[in-house]
């Protein structure tokens, strides 16, 4: 059987059911698998992912591990579609990137359901059930747009948790009004900001007056930083960013997120250095001068991620971001370190530790 035999259009339904059956117990030999008829799909059904690899004259059938899977250049999101299959998006999600709309990756999302579920399960699997919590977000320079892939997980987020759109510009009154009903009705709060935004609210002239009662309180309050201070003055390093919160909000736990406009999945920093992806989403580290050369744990690389979720975009992309992966056990983790000096600065987590 030849592969566009094995592969055809129908076979996507086949592909999502599988990336919803991986769990955290799955290890390499099941996402192994996966990963190569994912790539396989895409070859046949993605006509620029397609042509990038007949230019790199390899041939698919002969892939056989997904760390030598050839990883499209994320600028390709910039001046191309990028599509496995015929269909007609339900919404692009678009960089922040600049004041030019030429220069801004675009994300063509086929099923806004599939991306809901994706942000969802990953929140779950590595944080907490999406559920549990009642959320806030401090998302200016995001909220006015309407294609920020950022404002819609927020919003399905809080939908999920059977809420409205609780967003808020520069009104920290009124947000410190809700906080502290949710707060004392022994609500779980998740407040989701922008770096920026998050440290003008903290320590602005209307700082929370509550800040310090969390603590004999008990107050259950989660941050979670998404990086951001593009136009707003220097950019501080995280450590510095998690020390600033605290020092406002000492009983909080603070949680960073790394995303992508170019993905579905995200991951998350518990400890403000290293993050934790979801079973369907590996980190490989390449050398920059090498690019067929993968790096041991510890050096530092050009981050490529596999996200088997991006089932009708592509699953395989080498991104603009330095980093390095820690292996602890049978945990995968990695870390962001900056961006490569010629890469376009945008809206997601571009903190260094």
């Amino acid at each position: 059987m030849n592969l566009s035999e094995k592969f055809p259009n129908s076979y996507r339904d086949e592909l999502i059911t599988r990336v919803r059956n991986l769990n955290f117990t799955v290890g390499d030999e099941g996402f192994q698998e996966l990963a190569i008829d994912v790539f396989r799909f895409q070859y046949l059904h993605n006509k620029v992912y397609n042509s990038f690899i007949d230019l790199l004259k390899i041939n698919p059938e002969e892939v056989v591990d997904f760390r030598d899977i050839p990883f499209l250049p994320v600028e390709a999101f910039r001046d191309h579609i990028i599509r496995t299959g015929e269909f007609t998006p339900e919404v692009i999600y678009q960089s922040s990137g600049t004041s030019s709309s030429n220069s801004r990756s675009k994300h063509h999302v086929r099923s806004l359901d599939w991306y809901n579920e994706i942000t969802n399960r990953t929140y779950s699997n590595v944080i907490s059930p999406v559920e549990n919590s009642i959320f806030y977000a401090l998302l200016p320079g995001y909220i006015e747009r309407e294609d920020a892939s950022l404002v819609a997980m927020a919003k399905s987020f809080m939908r999920i948790s059977g809420q409205g759109d609780n967003f808020y510009l520069d009104n920290y009154k009124e947000l410190e009004v809700e906080l502290k009903r949710s707060f004392e009705s022994e609500e779980d709060v998740v407040v989701i900001g922008v770096t920026h935004a998050l440290l003008k609210w903290l320590e602005g002239e209307e700082a929370p007056v509550w800040a310090n009662k969390g603590i004999d309180c008990g107050w259950s309050l989660t941050i979670i930083e998404t990086g951001g201070m593009k136009g707003h003055g220097r950019e501080p390093i995280r450590n510095e960013v998690h020390s600033r919160i605290k020092n406002v909000l000492p009983f909080a736990r603070i949680i960073s997120e790394y995303g992508m406009t170019e993905l579905m999945s995200q991951a998350y920093s518990l400890d403000g250095r290293f993050f934790h992806s979801p079973p369907w989403m590996k980190v490989i580290i390449r050398d920059p001068v090498d690019p067929g050369m993968i790096l041991k744990p510890g050096r530092t690389g050009r981050l490529q991620i596999i996200d088997l979720a991006n089932i009708d975009s592509c699953a395989f992309i080498s991104t603009s971001d330095l980093g390095r992966v820690k292996i602890e056990g049978d945990t995968s983790m990695f870390e962001v370190l900056g961006r490569f000096d010629h890469s376009e600065v945008r809206g997601c987590n571009l903190l260094s530790v």
